[in-house]
């Protein structure tokens, strides 16, 4: 005869696990000027999946907006390899690094001048690489019923393609999120 019995013991990682973050944007180099970030507000969502039994290697897909009056809004998508070693105890750092796609809006209307006068170029953004790299410090609470990481992360991302003054850009992203493994 077989017993099945409800267990107390926590959850565990489970792939696919549901990833929101704030996000905080500015267009500068790292660690130049943090505050300008704060007035930069957006919103992401992703998942990511084990590359190896340990789960501390992962590969993370993200789908960000940010708003930025100054240079525009922009949509990423993106998928960074993830090293997550642990600090003991529930507390982890992670390392990520990765590429993606910008769809950058601009901040105003684009005019080009025809026959000395200035029209719409109807063009309203564009879209560019990305390399994106983080660090991130986290902790997991765990419960019976889910396992929940919240965390704070750093991203660099250089971005190709802006202008053609200037092939490749620096922004940066600061985030808090949560991670929830159903």
């Amino acid at each position: 005869m077989k017993s099945v019995a409800q267990t107390t013991e926590s959850r565990v990682y489970s792939n696919f696990p549901i990833i929101i973050t704030l996000q905080f944007h500015a267009f500068t180099l790292p660690f130049r000027d943090i505050k300008a970030n704060f007035s930069n507000i957006g919103i992401g969502i992703g998942t990511e999946w084990r590359l190896n039994n340990t789960a501390n290697w992962v590969q993370q897909v993200n789908l960000i907006w940010y708003h930025n009056k100054a240079l525009g809004n922009g949509i990423a998508s993106c998928t960074q390899a993830v090293w997550r070693p642990g600090f003991g105890g529930d507390g982890y750092g992670e390392l990520k690094a990765g590429a993606g796609y910008l769809y950058s809006f601009r901040p105003n209307k684009a005019l080009r001048q025809v026959d000395g006068k200035w029209v719409s170029s109807g063009h309203r953004g564009k879209g560019m690489l990305t390399i994106p790299i983080g660090a991130s410090l986290g902790f997991n609470l765990r419960n019976a019923e889910n396992l929940i990481s919240n965390f704070v992360s750093y991203q660099f991302l250089l971005v190709k393609g802006y202008n053609k003054s200037i092939p490749i850009v620096p922004e940066t992203l600061i985030q808090v999120g949560t991670r929830v493994h159903f």
